[in-house]
């Protein structure tokens, strides 16, 4: 239910982001707080399951991202974050006109992102920005957009072939369907 809200309120065939671990387990962002799992736990939760990588991405990168989770599970989800990312991501819509140059577009959402998301709690997170800040804590950014602006639909559409809200340093390569929907 609450997938089907956001996918609803957003406009987007994606609700959620979250971080493979490696070792079977997922870290995330939920409305509970930060939290590892399972994969067996996290595939039978959610519909679908895509993956993408950094192709970048490193085993050093994978060693800072498990300190990252560390430092943070069991810390409080950003729920103000979420609830001022819900109609900023509606209002960014305007910015994403498909023929509009691609620093003009960067330049708009980051114009409303500064004034509906203004200075906002950046030491909570919700599954977004807590990829996000992982990637840049683990020293990959996946983009220099504040991470409180971007959505799990922005993060699909920074893979490899589409184009993205805000410029990405690296787009990322498709890996496949974990679970697919039931047909």
């Amino acid at each position: 239910l609450t997938s089907v809200g956001i996918r609803m309120v957003t406009l987007s065939p994606v609700s959620h982001a979250a971080l493979y671990m490696g070792q079977a387990s997922f870290a995330e962002a939920v409305g509970s707080g930060i939290r590892r799992r399972s994969s067996v736990e996290f595939l039978e939760e959610e519909a679908t399951v895509v993956a993408f990588r950094n192709p970048a991405f490193t085993p050093a990168h994978a060693r800072r991202l498990d300190e990252f989770v560390a430092q943070h599970v069991g810390q409080s989800y950003n729920h103000l974050g979420i609830m001022l990312q819900a109609p900023f991501t509606l209002e960014r819509k305007l910015c994403e006109v498909p023929l509009m140059p691609s620093p003009v577009r960067d330049f708009c959402t980051r114009g409303v992102a500064a004034i509906q998301l203004g200075l906002g709690r950046n030491d909570q997170f919700f599954c977004s920005q807590f990829v996000l800040e992982a990637y840049r804590y683990a020293g990959l950014p996946l983009t220099d957009a504040d991470p409180r602006m971007i959505s799990p639909d922005d993060l699909l559409h920074m893979r490899e072939g589409d184009v993205p809200a805000v410029r990405v340093h690296q787009t990322l390569q498709y890996l496949g369907h974990l679970k697919a929907p039931a047909i």
